[in-house]
């Protein structure tokens, strides 16, 4: 089997979207699969339309059995995908973590984004939905059904587990996210000045070059009401060193206004870590309100002081609570348990050709 693995970007970027991207080909190079990786560059979001020419070109003489997409490179292969199904006869597969436009809704480029994601994706042979609520909501888009497939997503087990010293009087949040406006960091510095207790302090990991303004933003609602000694921030870090802190981790906190999945929460749901999130999503999916985890409204800074206080008061409620998410996470796919059934789907679009 030939694959050719399109993405925006460098596939080693630290997000959910790019581990997925890169694990998937080291799964299937591990298969003896020919998985090429064809990388546009990332350059600014209405630009990529010109990466569809391009692509033209690169496939004209390119043979594959299979073309499988992020979702997320819609702009860069909207029309490209019209030629590949009736003209090239190539089979397209997109992995949809997210839908951009959804994430858009109060843009001016929400209309334009939604019909350059369903016209990329009414073309491919197959859609890989990451969590219920992706596929619910290809489905409202007019996608049809029997081309969709739902696929959870898999997580690191083996991160490693390690804490280092800390203060007995602390209660340590940890988010873990790149600094984006849709992972509701801003609600969280407001909860975070809202909450009078001075032993509550957050771990902040994440990479916070993506939207300089967001970052300043951030960062001056920081100074502004004194939070410094209590909000810690800690960078774009590798893989290996993430398990350190969950490890250390006494709540995990992630107010996303838009997340479809999230890996970040399997993840620390297998390190036996209590939740609180917003009932945003898929993230239901895998956070249950009062069982292992507190869900509140998205932008709602009051609900999340409130959830963040209501925790951090009892350590009773947080060890249950973080036990039904150990239990949980037990029953959630590992990578290879999800690139199982991946292949498993590439193997019978390839075999119904022949």
């Amino acid at each position: 089997m030939r694959v050719a693995k399109i993405i925006i970007g460098d596939i080693n970027s630290l997000t959910g979207g790019y581990l997925y991207e890169k694990k998937l080909i080291e799964y299937l190079r591990g298969k003896g699969v020919q998985a090429d990786v064809v990388s546009i560059p990332n350059i600014p979001y209405m630009l990529q339309f010109f990466s569809n020419f391009w692509l033209f070109f690169y496939f004209l003489i390119k043979k594959y059995d299979v073309i499988i997409e992020d979702g997320m490179t819609h702009p860069a292969v909207w029309l490209f995908n019209l030629w590949a199904r009736h003209v090239k006869k190539t089979k397209v597969v997109a992995i949809v973590h997210m839908f951009r436009w959804i994430a858009l809704r109060d843009s001016w480029q929400m209309p334009l984004a939604k019909f350059m994601e369903k016209t990329m994706l009414m073309p491919t042979s197959l859609i890989i939905a990451n969590s219920m609520h992706t596929k619910a909501e290809a489905e409202k888009m007019g996608l049809p059904a029997e081309a969709i497939e739902m696929v959870y997503p898999g997580f690191d087990m083996n991160l490693i587990r390690e804490k280092g010293p800390r203060s007995r009087d602390e209660i340590k949040l940890l988010f873990v996210g790149n600094w984006v406006p849709c992972k509701g960091l801003d609600t969280l510095m407001e909860a975070m000045h809202r909450i009078d207790n001075p032993k509550i302090v957050l771990d902040i990991v994440g990479d916070d070059s993506f939207y300089p303004r967001y970052a300043r933003k951030i960062k001056g609602k920081i100074a502004h009401w004194g939070l410094e000694d209590r909000v810690r921030l800690h960078g774009r870090i590798d893989r290996e060193s993430i398990g350190k802190f969950y490890s250390e981790a006494d709540i995990f906190v992630l107010p996303s206004y838009y997340e479809p999945f999230g890996i970040v929460f399997a993840e620390a749901m297998s390190f036996g870590l209590p939740i609180i999130a917003t009932n945003a999503g898929g993230i239901p999916e895998l956070v249950e309100h009062e069982e292992n985890g507190l869900l509140v409204p998205p932008n709602d800074a009051d609900a999340l002081a409130n959830a963040i206080d209501k925790l951090a008061s009892s350590a009773e409620l947080r060890e249950k609570m973080g036990r039904e998410s150990h239990e949980k996470s037990k029953g959630l796919n590992t990578w290879d348990e999800c690139f199982r059934i991946v292949y498993g789907h590439l193997k019978r679009l390839v075999a119904d050709d022949t």
